[in-house]
């Protein structure tokens, strides 16, 4: 008996698909940065597709990927200033076809040795990094940075309560995380999504608007006299900002009250590949948890997010389960799912492991101090251009608006520059006033890119001024 070979396409599809990506991928940089919304012919390319008859997998994977790239703000653009959404490496694109090809199944470690030792190889490199030669952390990789901070709020849940895990919290406790006002608020979903709602989420505004110190986080601390302090969350490189907080005055505080202390660094913690990048963040390496996003600054397709531990013990407390029906565990080895939220789950480190052996750490040194060495480009010109600059970091992002300039203004700026379709960029409050915010986020980007934004800003300021 054989099977349904009929349900499975040709594998040399594969190869075609490949040849259009690759185009697709050459072509980035002609493309139209944001393209003006078509929701009609969206919605009317979609509705040809009603699933009733089998059509050629070729013909629709170029479809898709004019989809794709004609009815969206192309991120993977040299000249988009935007969010942390880079272009992914080819290699990396490369580890996930791979990846997707023999669908390795990352819950037992019998079921998928190779797979497994990989990400814990990764894993030791980037807890080395962290805790500065320590090749003991532990970790795992995660669907992005939610799911990352996600697990920082239950390992402190089992240090602070050793009985949580089979009982849940006790009786009357009033669990409360310590972050920045200027953190990624998902925070408070994870709040919402462990049981204790938004309420035990202290957002604790910075002094200056921008990083928070380690003692106004005291300070925030000590004034919650009957709250049960759980964790101090530490964010390096906020998304708005680009600031660091005090990471090592949190530490110092975490020691002295003994709570856990996360270090929320799904951005900049890619710049730990560089020297440069690693003396960015001093009092990192006194975090107990820290979440990392390869899928941002280190440039390999979406969602790539990675926890670290300082030890596998956390992870065990927080996870640790046994069943009747998965494989036996292999002697001295983890099995994945039980030190981790997700159970099945793809091998996500295939496509940082890809781009780390094909572009090695010095290739990833160059392109982490290429981008900060862009970003000190754009500030500085900026400034030339007559430019206030609003926020202060050595991250390659820069909030910045035209001297004297109301909201409207820089809304108009914002507006006429993205409108141009040549590059894109956008705008956040910033001590109070809205500013412009430009990142560098692609590894493509070069002089030119920052001299054509640094053009269309100015362009755009010149009717506004007036």
């Amino acid at each position: 008996m054989t099977g349904d070979a009929d349900a499975d396409g040709d594998p040399g599809m594969l190869a075609d698909v490949a040849a259009l990506a690759a185009r697709h991928i050459r072509a980035r940089r002609s493309a139209c940065v944001a393209p003006a919304r078509a929701d009609e012919i969206l919605s009317e390319r979609l509705a040809a597709y009603d699933f009733a008859e089998p059509l050629d997998g070729v013909t629709v994977a170029a479809d898709l990927l004019d989809l794709l790239g004609g009815h969206a703000v192309r991120s993977d653009h040299p000249a988009y200033f935007g969010l942390f959404n880079p272009p992914p490496l080819v290699a990396a694109v490369a580890g996930d076809i791979v990846t997707a090809a023999v669908n390795p199944q990352l819950a037992a470690w019998g079921h998928a040795p190779a797979a497994a030792e990989i990400e814990r190889k990764l894993v030791e490199l980037f807890g080395s990094l962290v805790w500065r030669g320590d090749d003991d952390a532990a970790g795992t990789f995660t669907s992005g940075g939610s799911e990352a901070n996600h697990s920082a709020v239950l390992l402190a849940l089992a240090r602070r309560y050793p009985d949580w895990a089979q009982h849940g919290l006790p009786c009357g406790v009033r669990p409360v995380l310590y972050v920045s006002a200027q953190s990624h608020l998902a925070w408070m979903k994870i709040a919402r999504a462990v049981g204790l709602g938004d309420r035990a989420v202290r957002l604790v505004e910075p002094e200056d608007g921008l990083a928070l110190t380690g003692e106004a986080l005291r300070r925030a601390v000590l004034r919650d006299g009957e709250a049960d302090p759980l964790m101090l969350v530490g964010t390096a490189g906020t998304t708005a900002h680009g600031a660091i907080d005090d990471l090592a005055g949190f530490g110092q505080v975490a020691r002295e009250l003994g709570i856990h202390m996360h270090v929320d660094a799904a951005w900049a913690g890619g710049a730990l590949l560089s020297p440069r990048g690693r003396d960015l963040m001093p009092g990192l390496d006194l975090a107990d948890t820290v979440t990392i996003d390869p899928h941002k600054w280190l440039a390999v397709p979406m969602g790539a997010g990675l926890f670290l531990s300082r030890t596998w013990h956390s992870l065990d407390e927080a996870f640790g389960v046994t069943t009747g029906y998965m494989p036996a565990t292999v002697a001295n080895r983890r099995d994945p799912y039980v030190h981790s939220m997700q159970w099945s789950r793809r091998f996500t480190g295939g496509k940082l492991f890809m781009a780390l052996a094909t572009m090695g750490l010095p290739g990833y040194a160059r392109m982490i101090e290429r981008q900060i060495a862009l970003g000190d480009r754009l500030r500085s010109r900026l400034r030339e251009d007559g430019w206030t600059i609003a926020n202060d970091t050595a991250l390659p992002l820069v909030c910045f608006s035209a001297l004297g300039a109301e909201d409207v203004a820089t809304k108009k700026i914002e507006d006429a520059v993205v409108g141009t379709g040549r590059a894109w960029l956008s705008s956040v409050r910033c001590r109070g006033r809205l500013v412009l915010r430009a990142c560098i986020t692609s590894f493509e980007a070069n002089e030119g890119d920052v001299d054509l934004l640094l053009g269309l800003l100015n362009d755009a300021r010149e009717p506004v001024a007036r």
